[in-house]
């Protein structure tokens, strides 16, 4: 009779925790990444567990046409000239890849919520004026001469996350241990270009010279080979977080509709022992004589070159704020933003239909320079849960008359009660 009742109470259980899990409020919102708030992970529906892994990554750019995209996934030939660069001429050229690939764990204890995560996250991005469009594309008149040098034209700040995060009602604390991967040291990454023409004789010489160094605090040289033993990778990654990686909070309040956080107060910076530098070069030379013409071009791009910092770099990340509003009913919908004391900003706003088990919506994301205009599909099967959003970035809040796409995509899957 008693394990009768025992069975009956632990079928009541699993089917309570079922019924929370399947008709609660899930996140369009992720609480990690771009717009971490460790409060939305409480409207999960997480009745005592649940393991959600996800992949963020987005392609902003505005270098390459459509034609030209086609001819790089083919292997054709690429036509650079002002018609295609369009963009670039008239904005600069930019490019940026934001990411984020991990995984985190809620556990609820009777409204204690405990949120242990890993995850990698960062973004890496050019970032070149409009004079060096100019120069290397442009219609430039003979007999001009134009020069520009630019420091940092190249950022990174790709990092390993390992923290935990407590939470109890609206308000939460995260611990964080962080290792910088490759972080890019501004002093030493540069970018140059010039252009000087005469017309008699006629002669154009165009020459391009860049460095970029990045730094961090593991050893890349030689890691596809190293970490193909787990023995090597565990004990690397102990070693780094023992001597060289950060400790950062991050404190916030979030409930069902709005919320707000401080992330990255740096308790301890992290220190890079590592760096590894690429340079590149190239040149372009016309010279026309009566009906003598010659013309050349040369570059060359160098294999990295991996080095030990005779001194560790110190690697802190800028303090950033996040916050959020939202609406889940029949009719859904939120916004949130970011802002980092770096000068960096981010927001997001989405719109859709809530059926409790399927959800459909319009997404639309901003960052500097950049649109994305995408939709999200998010199903619901109580113990299960998927979400996928696909979006198109572009340079301009048209998708459809930008000349330069790009591609963002997201998945995160949740399993639990």
């Amino acid at each position: 009779m008693r394990k009768l009742k025992f069975g009956l109470l632990m079928i009541a259980i699993l089917i309570c925790a079922f019924s929370i899990s399947a008709f609660s409020i899930s996140n369009i919102i992720d609480p990690f990444g771009t717009f971490s708030n460790l409060a939305l992970t409480r409207t999960d529906g997480t009745a005592l567990i649940k393991i959600s892994p996800t992949v963020d990554l987005q392609l902003s750019q505005n270098l390459f046409n459509m034609d030209n995209l086609n001819a790089l996934l083919n292997e054709e030939e690429i036509t650079l000239d002002a018609t295609n660069m369009q963009s670039a001429l008239e904005n600069g050229m930019h490019l940026a890849l934001p990411l984020e690939i991990g995984a985190y764990a809620h556990l609820n204890l009777f409204g204690l919520h405990l949120v242990p995560y890993l995850n990698a996250s960062g973004s890496i991005s050019v970032n070149l004026p409009q004079t060096f469009s100019q120069i290397l594309f442009g219609n430039t008149l003979l007999e001009s001469n134009v020069e520009d040098t630019v420091n940092g034209f190249a950022k990174s700040n790709l990092r390993l996350n390992l923290g935990v995060g407590a939470m109890v009602k609206d308000f939460f604390v995260t611990g964080n241990f962080f290792v910088p991967v490759l972080y890019s040291d501004p002093e030493r990454t540069y970018a140059s270009a010039s252009y000087t023409s005469s017309a008699s004789p006629s002669n154009v010489n165009v020459e391009f010279d860049a460095q970029a160094v990045f730094v961090g605090a593991l050893n890349l040289q030689g890691i596809d080979t190293r970490w193909t033993d787990m023995t090597v990778v565990s004990q690397e990654l102990m070693d780094v977080l023992s001597q060289d990686a950060g400790i950062s909070l991050s404190l916030g309040y979030g409930n069902n509709k709005f919320g707000f956080a401080v992330n990255d107060i740096t308790i301890r910076p992290a220190s890079a022992r590592y760096a590894v530098n690429v340079s590149a070069n190239g040149s372009a030379n016309y010279t026309a004589e009566g009906t003598d013409i010659t013309a050349d071009a040369t570059y060359t791009i160098s294999d990295p070159e991996f080095s030990s910092l005779l001194t560790p770099m110190s690697v802190t990340n800028p303090i950033n704020v996040t916050a959020y509003y939202k609406s889940d009913g029949f009719f859904m919908w939120g916004a949130t933003g970011m802002y980092s004391l770096s000068g960096s900003w981010a927001a997001k706003a989405y719109a859709g239909l809530n059926l409790e088990i399927l959800k459909v919506y319009y997404i639309l994301g901003v960052i500097p320079g950049f649109y994305s205009n995408g939709i999200g599909l998010e199903v619901n099967l109580g113990l299960l849960n998927a979400d996928l959003q696909v979006a198109m970035t572009t340079d301009s809040l048209n998708p459809l008359g930008s000349s330069t796409p790009g591609l963002s995509a997201y998945l995160k899957l949740s399993g639990g009660i």
